[in-house]
């Protein structure tokens, strides 16, 4: 005997899945090629660091993808020296 879900059931699962889905949707997703360009580095300096673990990635079969937000996060974070005031 199979349980079916009420409609209730059924809709809660769906808002669910939307807000998650929207929220993943949101994300702006880069290609080695693009997230190379955003960084200002070479294609091959972008996929060695990744293996290295220093730039953080996505696996979508055998290609890497980067998050947009996780790439200006990690060039805010490597911040160097002191920013002087004109004064």
């Amino acid at each position: 005997m199979k349980l079916i879900p009420s409609n209730r059931c059924l809709q809660q699962s769906i808002d669910s899945a939307n807000t998650s889905d929207s929220q993943f949707f949101e994300i702006k997703w880069l290609s080695s090629d693009e997230a190379a360009a955003h960084l200002r580095i070479s294609v091959k300096s972008l996929l060695n660091e990744s293996s290295n673990g220093k730039i953080p990635h996505y696996k979508l079969g055998r290609r890497n993808r980067y998050r947009l937000d996780e790439l200006n996060e990690l060039l805010l974070v490597q911040k160097r020296g002191v920013i002087k005031n004109g004064h």
